[in-house]
């Protein structure tokens, strides 16, 4: 392994590799120009381009606390070595943030708000997004749980994990149908307004991609995950971790709204959305996704543990969603 991390540094990069040492998100190298991140992409070129993209308009409109992908002598910001793509950055500084506390994530939405505001003028073509539409992605995962509804009920004989589905039908289905409503009446309009402006959705946002240095300065990593959408998946993706990691309270919950209002205020159409956005059960439906693939197969006790656990997360965001309606 050592000779392709080399071959890598020096063919693709024209560095000398001289060691590394392995950390959760990739391999950090010695080299001859100091110490350099090497990591497997777990996205396709196209995203890596994308992505390339965003960080360069963020850092061009002020945004600094990001580290660039290097680009290869043959100035791409990737390397392809036997059919995989690598990306080379900075390591990230300081070290990643816990989340403990409602401070983290007021701190945390003042910096989404200042990251999402330096996208302006942000450029690409079509072929920058990612995956099929959201619309149609929630859309699809919301028919598939009614499916595996009525197919049990053909069946007869319900598992332990058949019944956490249908315990939790009703609710999540009700839910889910809400939020598809305010999308098709709005989301197509947002979409097309915001990425002429120039936008994007971080999609990963959370204390595994963000640092903090001694003094106080926040990077923001995690690039790669990026989609052209627009700003409000982040910031509803954003409360509902909030609501999850703290026993947040009304007060807290209107200080974090504050703090990304502050640097990034949201209009009408935003406002509209962000609700069902939180509210729509997407880890829910996303693992029974997951447990319906493998139905045929094999569905461990980790996967019932899995699911329980995210059907009463869901049942707590209800609780986030009374609250928004009160403070928006």
């Amino acid at each position: 392994m050592e000779d392709i991390y080399g071959k890598i540094l020096w063919e693709g990069y024209g560095l000398k590799y001289y060691g590394g040492k392995r950390t959760r998100t990739g391999l950090v190298c010695q080299t001859d120009r100091g110490l350099r991140e090497l990591k497997k992409a777990r996205s396709h070129k196209q995203e890596i381009l994308f992505a390339h993209a965003v960080k360069t308009c963020l850092f061009r409109n002020g945004f600094s606390g990001i580290c660039f992908f290097y680009t290869t002598l043959e100035g791409q910001p990737y390397w392809e070595c036997d059919g995989e793509c690598y990306v080379l950055e900075d390591p990230m500084p300081g070290k990643a943030v816990e989340e403990e506390t409602a401070a983290h994530f007021v701190e945390g939405a003042f910096l989404m708000a200042k990251m999402h505001r330096a996208a302006i003028g942000l450029q690409y073509s079509k072929e920058d997004t990612r995956g099929e539409p959201l619309p149609q992605l929630w859309r699809r995962r919301l028919n598939e749980m009614a499916k595996m509804k009525r197919r049990m009920e053909r069946k007869g004989g319900y598992s332990p994990l058949d019944l956490l589905v249908l315990r939790y039908y009703t609710p999540f289905f009700g839910r889910a149908e809400e939020a598809l409503e305010c999308l098709d009446a709005s989301y197509a309009d947002l979409c097309r307004i915001q990425r002429q402006e120039g936008t994007f959705c971080h999609n990963q946002f959370k204390g595994s991609h963000l640092y903090r240095r001694e003094d106080g300065a926040w990077f923001v990593g995690g690039f790669e995950h990026c989609t052209s959408d627009v700003f409000v998946l982040d910031l509803a993706s954003y409360l509902r971790r909030f609501w999850r990691k703290t026993e947040g309270t009304e007060e807290q919950l209107q200080q974090v709204l504050e703090a990304y209002l502050q640097m990034r205020p949201i209009n009408a159409a935003e406002k509209e959305l962000l609700l069902p956005l939180t509210l729509y059960p997407i880890k829910f439906l996303r693992l029974i996704h997951e447990y319906d693939n493998k139905r045929r197969v094999c569905v461990s006790p980790a996967m019932q543990e899995r699911l329980s656990a995210a059907a009463q997360e869901e049942e707590k965001i209800g609780a986030l969603g009374r609250l928004l309606e009160r403070v928006l």
